[in-house]
């Protein structure tokens, strides 16, 4: 099973995390592997920084996937996991990271053979796992593990985790992909004897590695059969290269009715136009990191943007535009097993790199945005847990005065880092 919880977005402050558990019978220890070809030996926490060891993308077999290519992936990804997440009924704010979510599931995708691999292999939008995948994922790994600002705790922090039963043991093969493609190291934590140790051990990894803002992804101990959890972890502080001048009070015109927000003002950005979606963005110091505000035409829901429309509102020609944009604050958590499950993930199969268990029992996804006159703070979560089977021309001004989509991506790859849906942003959940 999979869960996933998702938080919400605020001043350039971001964090998120995705997890995937995988559930077998079992103790555990804790270990740290770094890909070159050893068994799992104790190790110290997470660093939340590249594990060392890793193989430089020269030594593996060069193929034709680029960086940009992965991220063009999980930007399908990310919009077929919006639009089903949108689809469940009526929805408020909606705050999700389809790159976390793509990483962690990732790290699983790598362990998959047979069916379960090809099936999940198109969910994820990539080809066959192989040295071509690794190269692209390799190669996206890098552009976004190199996004940082003027300032040491600006930019954008990414860490993956395997965190395996004692007793579980992935296979090589396994161990030195995930560390090439996700620079992803493996710990081994004790399910079966301390399940509420383990589940504290992965928790403080997040804290960590979201610089606290995601304090605990799973809320509850994991059970004593779990046999795998898979983590990704986003942290991300950015500044506006130009900052909002201003803010006061103005009407939002939400689906229940009008609220009082607070507006910045003073900004614009790039602004694009398609089918009646209009868009603005707004660079970060450093010119790696955007936000983008798209509204959708009067009367319809944000969750309805296309994918070609996505594509012509994030890149081509475009004019400058103001923009009129609320403060936001948001923290989400969601479960996402289900949702997961209506794209094709497998739930069960075979996932034999990763030694033992073959049921998703858990997929789970925190969220957190800060948006304000200065910048961006925001960070992600996912967690995957596993069982054993049993500019041109000025444009008129843009006012973001009734529901929208407010994006976070990098300028190199366009990933989905956060996707945010707003209906009403004086609710913060």
């Amino acid at each position: 099973m999979l869960s996933v919880r998702l938080s919400r977005m605020c001043q350039l402050a971001v964090a998120g995390v995705c997890v995937a558990v995988v559930s077998a019978c079992g103790s555990a220890h804790v270990v740290v592997h770094t890909g070159s070809p050893q068994p799992l030996t104790p190790g110290a926490p997470t660093s939340g920084g590249p594990v060392t060891g890793v193989p430089a993308l020269g030594a593996i077999a060069t193929g034709t996937l680029t960086g940009a290519d992965v991220g063009a992936a999980q930007r399908a990804f990310g919009l077929d996991l919006l639009h089903v997440t949108c689809g469940q009924g009526a929805h408020g704010n909606l705050l999700l990271s389809g790159t976390s979510a793509g990483e962690a599931l990732g790290l699983l995708y790598a362990a998959a053979g047979g069916d379960t691999s090809r099936n999940l292999g198109s969910v994820l939008h990539l080809g066959p796992w192989g040295p071509g995948v690794i190269a692209g994922i390799a190669g996206h790994t890098k552009a976004l593990s190199d996004i940082r600002g003027p300032k040491k705790d600006e930019g954008l922090f990414l860490s993956n985790h395997v965190w395996s039963a004692k007793g579980s043991q992935p296979t090589q093969r396994y161990l030195d992909d995930v560390a090439t493609a996700y620079h992803s190291d493996a710990r081994s934590v004790d399910f079966a004897g301390d399940p509420t140790g383990a589940t504290k051990a992965i928790n403080d990894a997040v804290n960590k590695d979201t610089r606290g803002l995601i304090k605990k992804l799973f809320d509850q101990p994991l059970g004593s059969d779990t046999a795998t959890v898979l983590t990704n972890a986003l942290y991300l502080k950015a500044t506006w290269m130009e900052p909002f001048e201003s803010s006061a009070p103005a009407d939002f015109h939400a689906p229940q009715g009008a609220v009082q927000v607070s507006m910045m003002t003073g900004a614009s950005g790039p602004s694009r136009d398609s089918g009646g979606w209009r868009s603005v963005e707004f660079p970060y110091v450093g010119g790696k990191l955007s936000a983008i505000a798209i509204l959708p035409p009067a009367g319809t829901d944000p969750c309805a943007l296309t994918g070609s429309d996505l594509d012509t509102l994030t890149s081509g020609p475009a004019r400058t535009a103001g923009a009129l944009l609320p403060k936001l604050h948001f923290e989400q958590s969601h479960d996402l097993l289900a949702n997961l499950k209506t794209l094709g993930v497998p739930l069960s199969g075979d996932y034999s790199g990763l030694g033992g268990g073959s049921d998703i029992s858990a997929v789970v996804q925190k969220t957190y945005l800060d948006v304000d006159e200065r910048g961006t703070t925001a960070a992600a979560a996912t967690g995957v847990a596993m069982r054993e089977s049993l500019r041109i021309s000025t444009a008129p001004p843009v006012v973001f005065d009734r529901p929208f989509l407010f994006l976070l991506t990098d300028t190199s790859t366009h990933s989905p880092l956060f996707t945010a849906v707003v209906t009403d942003p004086t609710q913060h959940s």
